[in-house]
């Protein structure tokens, strides 16, 4: 049935429309709901000062970090290994010895049918990694890529009581917040954030979710690592390209602009192409005078959150063009370090305009680099969280 809404133009642009109207629907509903809770909580304003409420939380487990050097920290980082996720032992090796869980390379499959009847074994061998690591020298903190899907929050909650600070990270609680209750519990990370002390997010506009869960939240977006992330010395080969998957509302826009006599070469699943290595990719962003982004969330135009490539195209040296999201000017000087476009039209404009005038063009790209490079490394980021954590 999918491959036919797919191969059927009209079908599959109703498809599209019925499960972006779904999807805004959703997130709107699960907003209002959120900060209805919050009106009800006498002089609730959330928590303007990250630090200090972090260390109140934790001094109530005996917690009181002594500041160290970099290097000196001992760091346990679950999660599970997809795509992106690759980077997260790189980035955190310098910042002191890192035990790694990893549940996929140990032959727990989170993808298979059969999950659930695993997911305690899983947990139960993470805990056992952790306190094993931790007796050989005490563990200062866990940074997770977790959700109620793959862990039980009591296991955080042991490793906490043994003297870890616990931070986790997610991209996703616009839409799927608190989301499905799977084998009794939150799917989303509703069901741990009262069980980690930092939780991290890229929208800002989820902090209040958190509170709600009983959870401390801080706006930390993606971010690119700059040994990965860099230019090539290559010729451009490609007015425009775009690196990702073919669904939702893209093709159609892509086909719009082309029609607008916009030629755009398009990578990843779905598409002629196909899809490119990690390294291939990044060379694309030097071989493109421009470098086209999409911020909707799931096949929703509307609703909007950052992206990794909103970080790794800039510190990669292209320059991006992107779909104008508000949150961009939390991270960005649009214009000038990077260019967002409203609708098919806008963005017909603005690939006109970059191309008439290189020189500009070269100026943005050096611009959003030097931004990227300045305030959007990895290090930066787990370096900050450490800092406010009195580790650093």
């Amino acid at each position: 049935m999918r491959s036919l809404l797919k191969k059927v133009g009209v079908l599959n642009s109703i498809n599209v429309a019925l499960k972006s109207y779904s999807q805004e629907r959703a997130a709107k509903k699960s907003l209002e709901y959120y900060r209805k809770q919050a009106s009800k909580i006498p002089n609730f304003h959330g928590n303007s000062d990250i630090a200090t409420a972090l260390r109140k939380r934790i001094l109530t487990r005996g917690i009181n970090p002594t500041p160290r050097r970099k290097g000196e920290l001992h760091i346990f980082l679950a999660f599970s290994l997809s795509n992106w996720e690759r980077v997260l032992p790189l980035v955190l090796q310098p910042f002191g010895k890192l035990t790694i869980f990893e549940w996929r390379s140990l032959g727990f499959d989170d993808q298979s049918p059969q999950w659930l009847k695993y997911r305690d074994s899983m947990n139960a061998e993470m805990l056992r990694v952790f306190q094993k690591a931790h007796s050989e020298q005490p563990i200062d903190a866990v940074a997770g890529y977790l959700s109620g899907y793959y862990v039980d929050p009591k296991i955080l909650c042991s490793m906490g009581e043994k003297g870890a600070v616990i931070f986790n990270f997610c991209w996703d609680d616009k839409l799927s917040f608190p989301g499905k209750i799977i084998g009794g519990r939150y799917s989303s990370t509703a069901a741990i954030a009262s069980a980690v002390d930092l939780n991290l997010t890229n929208s800002e506009e989820s902090l209040i979710k958190y509170a709600i869960h009983n959870g401390l939240a801080m706006f930390w977006p993606e971010a690119a690592h700059p040994d990965i992330h860099k230019p090539y010395d290559l010729p451009f080969e490609f007015d425009v390209s775009f690196v990702g998957g073919k669904y939702g509302w893209r093709p159609k826009f892509i086909e719009r602009l082309q029609k607008m006599d916009i030629k755009v070469t398009c990578f990843g699943n779905g598409w002629e192409n196909g899809p490119l290595s990690n390294e291939e990719m990044i060379k694309i962003y030097s071989r493109s005078r421009i470098n086209l982004g999409f911020a909707g969330v799931g096949y929703s135009k509307n609703l909007m959150c950052l992206k990794g490539r909103d970080f790794e195209v800039p510190m990669s040296g292209g320059l991006y063009l992107t779909q104008n999201n508000p949150e961009l000017s939390l991270v960005y000087e649009v214009g000038k370090e990077i260019v967002t476009y409203k609708d098919e039209k806008d963005c017909t404009n603005n690939i006109k305009w970059i191309l008439d005038n290189p020189e500009k063009a070269e100026q943005i790209r050096q611009r959003g680099r030097i931004r990227a490079l300045c305030s959007h490394t990895w290090e930066l980021r787990f370096r900050e969280i450490f800092r406010i954590a009195g580790f650093l």
